[in-house]
């Protein structure tokens, strides 16, 4: 019961929050146009920017949080000792007889940072021009909309004297809902293009490993990887491939692990058949193909 109404929150929270978080800015920003209080347009604006990235990144935080509590039930809930347990010193020395993984280090992360670039260049320019040339046009478009609707007339809010000044107010509220709603909007495609977690945690990078490199405690029914994420059997993978030239093992997840962005994970060891034998194969079921 207790994860039913945990989902139902986390779609709730997903769904109403951004639209909620978009009318309240605009709400503001309009007042302080019709106001005449321009200093309210930069504070609502960096106000905007704090709120926005703090409510990600609370996100991410209670995403954490649900994660650890769940390793820390397991932990006390668990009548089996390890099977297996691995550490950093054990990752390294198997790693450092893989010559390819600078490398394949190396073009992922040139090409996370050129895709950064190219996206940061992209969203500050489009902002600019928003803001300098497409801002005329769109309250243009929007005292024309609230004009010929009349919404002002309908619902005057307390602080407009006139029906024309509540025109006015719902003009500029249609304008700072067009501004935040681009800047929404550009933030959650940035987002989503880094493979970053943005209203969700089950972000999916399918092209490069996450490589455990702290600690592997591996158990008789779960495995738990550095500490951070609990895999419980049967974890189901779409295929599993055991290197024994670079000295890993390494399966591809059938679905998002919550809070972890990999559907890849590398497991480096001095010997990566025996530990397959020995401590990994039972917590497996492969949906395609077979081990190889």
């Amino acid at each position: 019961m207790y994860t039913q109404q945990g989902s139902t929150w986390s779609r709730v929270l997903r769904y109403v929050w951004p639209i909620a978080f978009v009318l309240v800015f605009a709400i503001v920003g309009a007042w302080g146009n019709v106001a005449h209080e321009t200093f309210v347009t930069w504070v609502i604006i960096i106000a905007y920017l704090v709120i926005f990235f703090g409510i990600v990144l609370a996100i991410g935080i209670r995403s954490t949080r649900a994660r650890f509590r769940e390793i820390e039930e397991y932990m006390k809930s668990t009548k089996s000792g390890a099977i297996e347990k691995l550490t950093r010193d054990d990752f390294m020395k198997a790693m450092e007889k893989d010559p390819e993984y600078v490398q394949e280090t190396n073009r992922f992360v040139k090409s996370q940072m050129k895709n950064l670039i190219i996206l940061m260049v992209v969203l500050i320019g489009l902002l600019i021009l928003y803001t300098y040339v497409l801002s005329g046009p769109f309250i243009t478009l929007a005292k024309y909309i609230s004009s010929t609707v009349n919404i002002g007339y309908y619902l005057k809010p307390w602080f407009t004297p006139t029906i024309q000044e509540a025109n006015l107010f719902y003009a500029y509220f249609i304008d700072y809902l067009i501004y935040f709603g681009v800047f929404f909007v550009l933030m959650y495609v940035i987002f989503r293009m880094m493979r970053m977690p943005f209203m969700t945690t089950n972000v999916q990078i399918t092209d490069y490993p996450y490589t455990v490199t702290k600690e592997l405690i591996v158990f008789r029914d779960a495995m738990l990887i550095d500490g951070m994420y609990l895999l419980k059997s049967p974890i189901t993978v779409r295929q599993i491939v055991i290197n024994e030239k670079r000295r890993f093992i390494e399966f591809q997840l059938s679905k998002p692990l919550s809070g972890l962005p990999y559907m890849k994970i590398r497991i480096y060891h001095k010997s990566p058949r025996d530990l397959w034998d020995k401590a990994l194969k039972n917590l497996f079921r492969v949906e395609e193909g077979s081990v190889r």
